[in-house]
């Protein structure tokens, strides 16, 4: 895209950084059982039967809905349509449109463990990465929540992520 394309987009709106990411699930109280329980995210919000049909262009269609403390200001968004599950087996990780959620972690290997033990095992196997930039020094695994989204875990040393993109990703110090 050349700058000029780029300069078109008033500061004003331009994407400052993503807010929530959202998932649709089968079973909230399943999905919570996962992200809450296996994961450890915190539930700051939660509602029953909320109207969304206008929202979502689906007349008539009300959601449980829980939000979850994703860390560093990020909010994970779990919405039961009440539906039940989807239409045919989930996308495989190369398939054009799917999607992923990734959530960095401090140590991998026993958060592993724990959820293999829960029933969710790794696709693949656990890789270490050293590209460069945010990629350098990181451990990964895929795996997939009850709802059979693909959720990446990724180990890696704070301090190294903020020197590498600055500000924007600066470390946390408990």
């Amino acid at each position: 895209m050349s700058a000029a394309r780029r300069q078109r987009v008033p500061a004003s709106e331009r994407v400052r950084r993503i807010h929530h990411l959202g998932i649709t699930v089968a079973d909230l109280d399943r999905a919570l059982d996962f992200y809450r329980d296996l994961l450890g995210m915190r539930v700051i919000g939660l509602s029953e039967g909320e109207e969304v049909g206008a929202i979502v262009g689906v007349p008539g269609a009300t959601a449980r809905i829980a939000d979850l403390d994703a860390g560093g200001g990020q909010i994970l968004e779990l919405l039961d349509y009440g539906t039940g599950g989807g239409d045919g087996p989930p996308s495989a990780p190369d398939a054009a449109g799917s999607c992923h959620v990734s959530f960095e972690v401090r140590d991998l290997g026993p958060a592993l463990d724990r959820l293999a033990r829960a029933g969710h095992p790794t696709m693949g196997g656990v890789t270490h990465l050293s590209l460069g930039g945010v990629w350098q020094d990181c451990t990964i695994a895929y795996l997939r929540d009850p709802d059979g989204v693909i959720v990446e875990l990724v180990e890696h040393d704070p301090a190294e992520i903020g020197a590498v993109v600055g500000d924007a990703r600066a470390p946390h110090h408990a």
